[in-house]
This record gives structure tokens, sequence and C-alpha cells, in this order.
């Protein structure tokens, strides 16, 4: 793996606000070389350490790229899912900006099969064939698509 210089900024990390990290009730212990200081209830993160670690991150996904792997971008919470999506797309990369469902990674073969049903009902509702359908079965399939 190659070694490259990336201009990570400490001040630029402060003004979005990285440090701050989560509560100091709800943390797993394992987090404590990562964390410098308690302020407030909230435990503040070691910024030079996230700093050598996102350097480092960069490198592994640049190193990926080059070999063209693909990529999964996840970010359900609501502020991030705008630019989650914008920066998948622009990527041409795999994204999921809503609900991370259970075991989409483990389980893949079951979210494999329920992706396809989704864009199969997806097309059977845009060629018009859930129209053509009884009301009753109809009713059903696009109750499922609504569900998927």
């Amino acid at each position: 793996m190659t070694r490259r210089y990336w201009n990570i900024n400490l001040e630029e990390m402060m003004e979005a606000r990285v440090h701050f990290g989560h509560g100091t009730r709800k943390w797993n212990p394992k987090m404590a070389p990562y964390i410098s200081a308690k302020r407030k209830g909230i435990h503040i993160t070691n910024l030079t350490r996230t700093a050598h670690f996102l350097s480092e991150s960069c490198d592994l996904v640049f190193d990926a790229a080059s070999r063209e792997k693909q990529f999964l971008i996840v970010g359900t919470k609501n502020k991030a899912a705008n630019s989650v999506a914008w920066a998948a797309i622009k990527a041409r990369c795999h994204y999921v900006n809503k609900k991370w469902l259970e075991g989409m990674l483990t389980n893949w073969s079951t979210t494999e099969m329920r992706l396809h049903k989704f864009m199969g009902l997806r097309m059977e509702q845009k060629t018009g064939r859930l129209n053509r359908l009884s009301k009753r079965d109809a009713a059903m399939l696009k109750r499922q698509l609504s569900r998927l």
C-alpha cells in the first residue's frame, strides 16, 4: 500500500465538530484510547489520532478504488442522508441513507432476493400490469411494494 499525503486540517475538523463524541453514559470502554476529555456529559475525541486514522483509511479506500473494488456508503442520520446519496451517486457506488436493515451484509442472499422482488414489482407497476389484476391481488401487491 502506497502512503500518500492527505491534507487533513485539524481546524476544519474542529469547525465541523468532529471532536464531539457521544454521551459519557453510553460508551464502550475500548474507546478509551481515542477519547481525550470529558465535558458536560460528552466525550471529546482525540483529533490528532482521528486525523492519523483518517489518512490511513483514505489510503485504503484509494488503493481499493484503483483496483476497481465496489463500495457501500452508509449514513442513516437525517442530516447526512442527502450528502451520502450525493457522494455515492457522484462516485457511482451503492449507498444506504434511509434505514439499515439487520443482516444486510451477513444475510446477503435474502437481501438480494428481496431487492429483485422489489424491482420486479416496480416494473409491473410502471408497465401497468398491476391494473389488470383483480382489486384484491393488486392491493396486496401494492401493500407489499410499499413495505419493500
